[in-house]
Formats: structure tokens, C-alpha cells, sequence
């Protein structure tokens, strides 16, 4: 999982095709329990600045997806993983 502190950050794909979308709700501090999502076909999604998200995860090839970030001075990257993976479905 991943934030931005200092900036909204944008991922658009460059095909109609689905992709995984992995977000937490903030738990003292740290991530909670992820959700996923699947996008609907061609939909971008805008993380807000702070949300704390996985890397969209295209599900069919070629996979392409633009990003629109943040540029300015300072660190705009926090980053937490987990010891254990998650696995998504059920």
C-alpha cells in the first residue's frame, strides 16, 4: 500500500479494458483491511491526496495505464506492506 501526502494521484487506462483497484481505510496510523474493486471498463480513478491505495493491477493485456502525479519539492511517497499477503476473492 501506498500514499501521497502531498498530492492527488491519477490513473487512466490506455485501453477500455478493467483493472483491479486496491484501497484501505487509515487505522491508527497505518492501513487498514484492504478492499478491492474492479473498475468498470475504461474508467479512471483519482486516489485524493492521503488515500492510501495499492498499484492498479490491469487484469488483461496490454495492461496500459497512464499516471498523472504530483511534481513538486519534498517526499510524496509513503509506503507499508504487510509479513503476510492478502488474497483477493473469496
Amino acid at each position: 500500500m501506498e500514499r501521497h501526502p502531498e498530492g492527488s494521484q491519477a490513473f487512466l487506462p490506455m485501453t477500455a479494458d478493467p483493472f483491479l483497484v486496491v484501497v484501505a481505510p487509515a487505522a491508527g496510523g497505518r492501513p487498514g483491511r484492504p478492499r478491492a474493486l474492479l473498475s468498470r471498463p475504461g474508467q479512471g480513478v483519482n486516489y485524493a491526496r492521503g488515500t492510501r491505495h495499492g498499484v492498479p493491477a490491469p487484469l488483461s493485456l496490454p495492461g496500459l495505464l497512464a499516471v498523472i502525479d504530483r511534481i513538486g519539492p519534498g517526499p510524496n511517497l509513503v509506503k507499508h506492506g504487510w509479513a503476510e499477503p492478502w488474497i483477493v476473492g473469496g
